[in-house]
């Protein structure tokens, strides 16, 4: 079929009559060799009037082609305009083949020739053909062939502006620009451009272009930019598109380089770059300052917290979460050390009362310090306020603490066994709040989980739906180890040095599992037993061996051991940092295994806790103790042995002071000093009486029935002003309730946007604000949160503009709509002075 076939068999579809003039005389040949079956063809030969009858009274349903081999007649002198008029001309000029072949009026013809080489390729006249509707003008075909031009698959200026700068990135600017050229799509496209983001230029380019919406973008430089407020706008829709991110990361890479804004950021303090978000550079000028500010001491925490706050919205700060949780906790210890050097502890009950209500933070900040820190390679723009930290906690905090917390010992003479004592730990937390109860239970017990580890992973429980979760203490005997530990959590009567280091309780031995387990089955008078946390983890949930664990057994010990097993190694106790995140984490996933196995009960606790410092240590940190004698055990914190003579370096006490039947002695070094031992490790050390060594957690968790927690409700203040007149508009957000235990922190995006036609087609008007609401603060004046919207759109005026507010659905990529406040959009002009305002 050939192309003239193919057009009137299109029309025919459409039209019952067409008329083909051929001024020409060239298509007689063709009109006499079509093959249109069903269509009755007819020559006009001043037969007008016998046509007519024939077409309109004869058969009035016939199809009909009017071959007219002269040129079309003035209207006067048409005796068959009428049937033109309700009918159809069939036009065979190359411009009017493609209008017809689009269905296009002969009005678009001068369009058409404007960019005729365009439809010289069938598949771009066939895929512009399934753009078409039917009611476009001109600028809308135009912006459509630009469209199937530069890729863009939406149908916005916007949408060819990222198509066109994804080109730029991939190599074929050429390729786009000649084409646009050859298409005839060059001067509207810019023209476009100059409309919708007032660039001009009398030699446009895409980079050019993009280098003004940069400058517009970023404040120092945005006077001097020639582009309006919807440049800023389109670079961060960028920011906000994912399938963009990679492509903007680079782009902005470029940008940075060209405009030497390395240099430019070396004229502005941190406080005037603290908003700006567009290079990646302004991140890391804000860490090396931050970083300065903290070691110097020269900037409160309040605007530390503050400036870190307003960083975390920002495109970059993924890349930079380490540094600034480094920067975080770096400024908390700081500060917390400051307020805490006059150190003043009464007794053991005050230094225990006071270590777990606010001391242990110090060991918390200076842990998560080191992991985030080693997070970002130990980054060389961090090393000095690493090496500050370090210093204040090794020197400044741990000596002092443990020297002020050695004058109790000391004074006291005697360890502590009073009602938070660890061998008191059966009988009062699991027997009587259990067992007695006749409520299954099942204790975890982490090997080395200090105290400040216990919190996180009570925090962590408490952002965790269905669970509830309470936080404890008890005192670990002395010498703080495993052996004694372990032994002292099961229940026992007496407790006695077996051969060596060995525990014994009522004579039986207490090393490994299985002991662990005899015991368990003899002394708690219930239905007992022991299990490796490996091993439960590889059971299945619901599966037949997990149901016999569970209704079997009243009650089951779960032992772990990761932090302790690495930093006992030398060769890997600077890992303890990166074994403790993970046991933390760890302990979450063995509680949801034990409740998904119906164990709805589970106390989590330790058998002893540790000292960590990140340095090789000093030789004035080590002491000598003279120690002479049979000596049993020795290690950095502690000495066995029996007829020992030392110095004053160590504190002595004799294993019945220490609630253990034994003639075996139990020298302790004071303070956080490590005993000198050829081989061992020193970083990471436990055995002594500090406060960090002996104070370990309890941890009571419960599966419960109904989900309490939520996450904090947003609302807007000033939705009461919900007209849009200027293209900046303040919204000023209110976080409902502040964060608790029960009430989580909530990250949103907002932006305006129109949606005519409903949510499928919206149309995104504005930049995009990213926060995350976690105020604390009970005062509601304190939970606002002021932001400016830039707006951006051709249409001025629509009644059914929204502020949108979504959340990230956990675990995607996916937002879901939360919020949405109507507005009403009426902007008289632009306005770029609103910036200022």
């Amino acid at each position: 079929m050939n192309k003239i076939e193919e057009s009137l068999n299109r029309l025919f579809s459409k039209h019952r009559i067409i008329i083909w003039y051929d001024g020409e005389k060239d298509f007689q040949e063709d009109f006499d060799s079509l093959s249109l079956p069903d269509i009755e063809k007819r020559k006009v030969n001043n037969n007008e009037f016998f046509l007519k009858h024939e077409l309109l009274i004869l058969k009035p349903n016939q199809k009909f082609l009017l071959f007219a081999p002269f040129p079309k007649p003035r209207n006067e002198d048409n005796w068959l305009l009428d049937i033109e008029l309700s009918h159809q001309v069939f036009h065979t000029d190359q411009e009017a083949m493609i209008l017809q072949e689009l269905d296009l009026a002969f009005s678009y013809r001068n369009w058409v020739q404007r960019h005729i080489e365009f439809f010289k390729s069938k598949d771009r006249v066939n895929k512009l053909k399934q753009l078409i509707e039917g009611k476009e003008t001109e600028s809308e075909l135009t912006l459509k062939m630009l469209q199937l031009v530069l890729g863009d698959e939406g149908l916005s200026i916007e949408g060819m502006v990222k198509a066109y700068t994804q080109g730029f990135l991939n190599g074929k600017e050429e390729t786009n620009n000649k084409e646009l050229d050859r298409f005839g799509l060059k001067d509207p496209f810019w023209s476009m451009i100059e409309n919708h983001f007032n660039y001009k230029s009398a030699s446009p380019s895409i980079y050019d272009f993009l280098l003004e919406s940069f400058q517009k973008s970023f404040h120092p430089l945005a006077a001097k930019a020639q582009v309006n407020n919807s440049a800023k706008v389109l670079l961060s829709t960028w920011k906000d598109t994912r399938s963009f991110e990679d492509s903007f990361k680079l782009l902005s890479e470029r940008v940075q380089g060209d405009l030497n804004i390395n240099n430019l950021l070396n004229k502005f303090p941190v406080e005037d770059l603290i908003h700006e978000d567009v290079f990646e550079e302004i991140d890391r000028k804000t860490i090396k300052e931050l970083a300065q500010h903290i070691r110097s001491e020269t900037l409160s925490l309040d605007k530390i917290e503050s400036y870190i706050k307003i960083r975390e919205s920002k495109f970059w700060y993924p890349r930079y979460r380490p540094f600034y949780d480094t920067l975080y906790y770096g400024a908390q210890l700081v500060e917390q050390i400051k307020r805490n050097l006059d150190i003043t502890i009464k007794d053991y009950d005050d230094g225990f009362r006071l270590y777990t209500e606010k001391w242990y933070q110090m060991d918390q900040n200076y842990r998560l310090f080191l992991q985030n820190y080693r997070e970002t390679n130990q980054n060389n723009a961090l090393n000095a306020l690493y090496q500050r930290i370090h210093k204040m906690y090794s020197n400044t905090w741990l000596l002092k603490l443990s020297e002020k917390w050695q004058e109790v010992i000391d004074k006291q003479k005697d360890w502590y066994f009073g009602v938070n004592s660890q061998k008191m730990f059966f009988k009062r937390d699991v027997q009587a709040p259990y067992l007695e109860k006749k409520i299954k239970v099942f204790v975890v017990i982490s090997d080395a989980l200090r105290y400040e580890c216990g919190s996180s992973l009570h925090e962590l429980f408490q952002s965790q739906s269905r669970f509830s979760s309470k936080l404890g203490y008890q005192v670990t005997g002395l010498p703080s180890y495993t052996q004694l530990g372990m032994a002292s959590l099961l229940p026992h009567k007496t407790l006695s040095f077996g051969e060596g280091d060995e525990i014994l309780i009522d004579g039986k031995s207490t090393r490994g599992s299985q002991p662990r387990k005899k015991v368990l089955e003899e002394h708690s008078k219930v239905r007992a037993t022991t299990i490796l946390a490996e091993d439960l983890m590889k059971m299945a949930s619901r599966g037949e061996e997990s149901k016999l664990l569970v209704q079997e057994h009243d009650l089951v010990y779960v032992y772990h051991n990761r932090i302790d097993k690495l930093g006992d190694d030398k060769t890997q106790e600077d890992k303890v940092i990166e074994a403790s995140r993970d046991e933390i984490n760890f302990l979450v996933e063995l509680v949801k295994k034990i409740t998904n196995m119906n164990g709805n009960h589970v106390v989590i606790t330790s058998d002893h806790g540790f000292i960590y410092q990140n340095e090789v240590l000093e030789e004035s940190d080590f002491a000598d103790a003279n120690v002479q004698g049979d000596v049993i055990r020795d290690n950095r914190r502690f000495v066995l042995g029996r007829n020992l003579t030392f110095n004053n370096n160590v504190s002595k006490f004799s294993a019945e002071s220490l609630s253990i039947k034994s003639d075996v002695d139990v020298l302790i070094p004071k303070g956080i000093s490590r005993l000198r031992k050829q081989g061992s490790g020193s970083r990471f050390v436990h055995g002594g009486a500090t406060l960090q060594e002996v104070v370990v957690p309890v941890l009571f968790v419960a599966k419960k029935r109904i989900d309490t927690i939520s996450k904090v409700d947003i609302d807007v203040i000033n939705k009461a002003n919900n007209r849009i007149t200027t293209n900046i508009h303040t919204i000023k957000f209110y976080q409902e309730q502040p964060v608790s235990d029960t009430v989580l922190a909530r990250s949103i995006k907002s932006y305006f946007a129109i949606f005519e036609g409903g949510e499928a087609n919206k149309k995104v008007i504005s930049d995009v604000v990213t926060y995350t609401f976690d105020s604390e603060s009970k005062r509601a004046e304190e939970r606002e949160v002021v932001k400016k919207f830039t707006i951006s759109t051709s249409q001025k005026t629509s009644s059914s503009t929204f502020l949108v507010i979504e959340e990230k659905v956990e675990g995607t990529n996916k937002w879901n709509i939360i919020s949405k406040f109507p507005y009403t959009l009426k902007i008289g002009m632009d306005n770029d002075f609103d910036d200022f305002f």
